[in-house]
């Protein structure tokens, strides 16, 4: 358990927001709302469908900032991280400057001579220890951009998913559609999820696509909250 549960800033990656392009607005302000409070509070969200699979892909990365926001309550890293690594490399460093000064007083003419491959020393030794340190920080950054790659994947299996849907017959379609609402049968009622079929499954004239196939986004659990709202405001 985290020995910090709040804080007042969080980070909000682009990916998030991409991420999130083909929700509807009310799945959107769902995604937001639970970002923002397991962000800042540690609020576990509850969520269902689509949104709840997308806060999956995106927890582990809040995850690691809330851990790097833990460690610098702290001050800093722990002993024996791999980022203390520098500051123990820097206080090192000093006591040879120092000894390398104090050697050279009493002989002028020697310690021009004395001194100069110790100086040459320590710079070749902090060197490498600098570069590591830089080094070891890329996979943080190398984080972000596999993230960015997953919500792309993610993307086109959706779309592989959609085309796939599409090329199946009107009544296979139908059929897929009313499977799909047998989960909220507890939650809403028989009687709602039956009216709630018989709207959005009704076909065009053509009989080629049903009435929620025919609009410019849907979201099953989003519909759903909005044809029990409206129910309630009729009575």
């Amino acid at each position: 358990m985290r020995e910090n549960s709040q804080r007042d800033t969080f980070i909000f990656y682009r990916s998030f927001k991409e991420s999130m392009n083909e929700l509807s607005d009310a799945d959107k302000l769902i995604m937001y709302e639970a970002i923002s409070d397991y962000s800042l509070d540690m609020k576990e969200p509850e969520l269902t469908g689509f949104p709840k699979a997308l806060f999956s892909i995106i927890r582990p990365i809040i995850d690691a900032n809330w851990q790097r926001y833990n460690n610098g309550c702290k001050g800093g890293a722990p002993k024996g991280n791999k980022n203390n690594r520098f500051s123990k490399s820097t206080t090192e460093v000093q006591p040879k400057v120092n000894q390398s000064t104090t050697e050279v007083q009493p002989k002028v003419n020697q310690s021009t001579t004395e001194v100069q491959p110790k100086v040459n020393q320590s710079t070749t030794e902090v060197q490498p220890k600098v570069n590591q340190s830089t080094t070891e920080v890329q996979p943080k950054y190398k984080l972000i951009y596999n993230d960015n790659v997953n919500d792309n994947k993610n993307k086109n299996i959706e779309k592989e998913k959609i085309i796939k849907e599409k090329s199946l017959s009107l009544s296979d379609r139908t059929k897929k559609f009313k499977e799909e609402l047998t989960p909220f049968v507890e939650k809403y009622g028989k009687d709602m999820i039956f009216a709630f079929f018989d709207y959005w499954s009704e076909p065009d004239k053509a009989k080629n696509k049903m009435r929620c196939e025919m609009q410019k986004t849907w979201s099953t659990a989003g519909r759903l909250r909005t044809w029990e709202r409206r129910n309630n405001e009729k009575r």
